[in-house]
């Protein structure tokens, strides 16, 4: 990514009044992804996180993942990130097939359990029927390591210790790298790994390398070295809870600001004097640092925002505010995969 001009990617959405008009689905910005990735492969900066669209008892269903999923399709959105572990894969399959688009148009992400070589082959297998599709775009290891892996078949993950960890996560990949080579997913990644997740990958004698990282990145917690890292080895960093996860981590982590991140005073400076939304400077603060994004929202308002976030520039001040603002206590959405073994 760092090899791309900030020019090249700006410039993709246009204001039409007060309504935001999306140019044709070719302007839509993305970033070319290396390593485990097929030649020519981009993904676009700006995705729809779709984690508790099947939770039960949230207000996310399959019934509002697949609207939501055709709602940010229709403004211009083309990548859509789920996981099977999130239950909402049948929703976001039926609201692509129902979007009218053609498959090639849209980038689809996935993330599977590490829990075993052959356990590996039937998730994939299980989220492309899930799907109603014959590949995913990028397909990710969701955590370096899964505590419970009752019944898996592959010795590398026996026994359920920290012990297998490491070889159990290099079985996986190796699992990951037969779908990619069996064409079922376009590029292979990761998702929460940190740098001895990563080596224990890279040291792999003729391994691929992740093509994507997707780590919890966001003014409250941002591993600045973990970037460096992934962006060194031209793996793509990819941001999920971008926004600090306003909806619900305020309350559970008792944080002082209502919304979170979005309610620090350098946030609403910035918003304010670039014209934008609170959302939109946290976004624009990852994509000028090379990091694609995931904002979680079922409000086509805010999938608008999400997108428009291409048209300004925070200026090195605004920067360096934003990266230095005190995070709360508690800073961290989501567990800690730095405790992993």
């Amino acid at each position: 990514m760092n090899s791309l001009p900030l020019t090249a990617l700006l410039a993709a959405i246009c204001l039409s009044g007060s309504a935001v008009a999306y140019r044709a689905t070719a302007d839509v910005p993305s970033v070319p992804l290396r390593n485990a990735a097929v030649p020519g492969l981009r993904m676009p900066v700006v995705g729809l996180g779709t984690w508790a669209y099947g939770f039960p008892g949230e207000k996310w269903n399959d019934t509002i993942g697949q609207t939501t999923t055709m709602e940010f399709l229709k403004l211009g959105g083309r990548r859509i990130d789920g996981a099977r572990s999130y239950g909402d894969q049948a929703g976001v399959g039926k609201g692509v097939k129902a979007s009218g688009l053609d498959r090639s148009e849209i980038f689809l992400t996935s993330k599977l359990p590490c829990y075993g070589y052959n356990e590996t082959l039937q998730f994939v297998d299980g989220i492309l029927a899930t799907l109603e599709t014959t590949y995913v775009d990028l397909l990710l290891i969701h955590w370096p390591y899964s505590k419970s892996k009752i019944g898996t078949t592959d010795p590398n993950c026996k026994p359920d210790t920290a012990a297998s960890a490491a070889t159990c996560r290099q079985s996986v990949w190796r699992a990951l790298e037969a779908t990619f080579k069996a064409g079922k997913a376009k590029a292979i990644g990761v998702s929460n790994f940190e740098e001895k997740h990563l080596a224990d990958i890279i040291s792999m004698p003729d391994a691929l390398i992740p093509a994507v990282n997707q780590v919890e990145f966001h003014p409250y917690w941002h591993e600045d070295g973990l970037v460096a890292f992934c962006q060194k080895h031209n793996i793509t960093f990819n941001s999920y809870t971008p926004l600090s996860c306003p909806d619900w981590a305020p309350k559970t982590h008792h944080w002082p600001k209502k919304h979170g991140a979005l309610d620090e005073d350098v946030v609403m400076a910035a918003a304010t004097a670039h014209s934008k939304t609170p959302a939109q400077v946290l976004l624009r603060w990852a994509f000028q640092q090379d990091i694609v994004v995931n904002p979680r929202t079922y409000s086509t308002v805010h999938m608008a925002e999400n997108l428009d976030i291409f048209n300004f520039e925070l200026t090195s001040e605004e920067m360096k505010a934003l990266s230095s603002i005190k995070p709360p206590t508690l800073n961290k959405v989501c567990p800690n995969p730095q405790k992993d073994p």
